[in-house]
């Protein structure tokens, strides 16, 4: 097994057998020392992160393939905090569903939207860009810059849909809320499925107003 990339929150290794393993690090993200999932900056570590990061992949890829969802999740690492994932060839796009107007969505649209308005489960396209802001991108450009196909951008806008609409469900029978959520795809012999991570470091949820940290969630998730 050798290191391939290190990541903000996870690195990755190349397995002898071509699998991968992803391990997650307790390594936080955010901006003016306040963490923030969204963020792509590194600004320390909170101790038992890497480790509620993975038992919520955990617990949500298993949720998402009871339902059928196509993943590239094959099963737990044999190194702590990591799973073992099929190799990919992600798309370089983070597909974001927003259930309520929170974060840069209000930064964008606060002239006609306020903060914690409902959204119609909202779909938007971002490039995996740090260096330019993870830009917005519409589906139309996706598909003309050649990024993904029409039929890609199609799945991953439905596919988007359908987990967030799981996942929610899931949430609201523990008093949580979700308030948006963001999903990585990539390609397997031509099939188009969810890879990375599903955790704290993906999503907003809320309870008693409050927007929860990473082990926050994974206590009120896991128990």
């Amino acid at each position: 097994m050798r290191r391939v990339y290190v990541g903000k929150t996870k690195d990755v290794f190349a397995m002898d057998d071509g699998r991968i393993l992803l391990q997650f690090k307790d390594a936080v993200t955010g901006a003016d020392g306040i963490i923030d999932a969204g963020a792509n900056q590194v600004i320390g570590e909170v101790a038992g992160k890497g480790s509620s990061s993975f038992r919520l992949t955990l617990y949500f890829f298993e949720l998402l393939k009871k339902a059928g969802v196509a993943t590239h999740f094959v099963g737990e690492g044999s190194v702590p905090n990591s799973m073992i994932v099929m190799p990919a060839r992600s798309y370089g796009l983070e597909v974001i569903c927003r259930e309520r107007a929170w974060g840069s969505f209000v930064r964008r649209y606060g002239k006609y939207v306020q903060e914690g308005a409902p959204l119609p489960s909202l779909v938007e396209f971002t490039i995996k860009d740090d260096d330019r802001g993870d830009p917005l991108i519409n589906s139309e450009a996706v598909a003309a810059l050649g990024i993904a196909s029409r039929e890609a951008v199609e799945h991953m806008t439905k596919a988007a849909k359908e987990m967030t609409a799981l996942i929610k469900a899931d949430l609201a029978e523990k008093g949580l809320e979700l308030i948006d959520i963001k999903f990585e795809f990539g390609e397997i012999e031509g099939r188009t499925v969810l890879i990375d991570e599903v955790s704290g470091d993906s999503m907003r949820v809320v309870r008693d107003g409050k927007v929860l940290l990473q082990n926050e969630l994974a206590e009120a998730v896991l128990g």
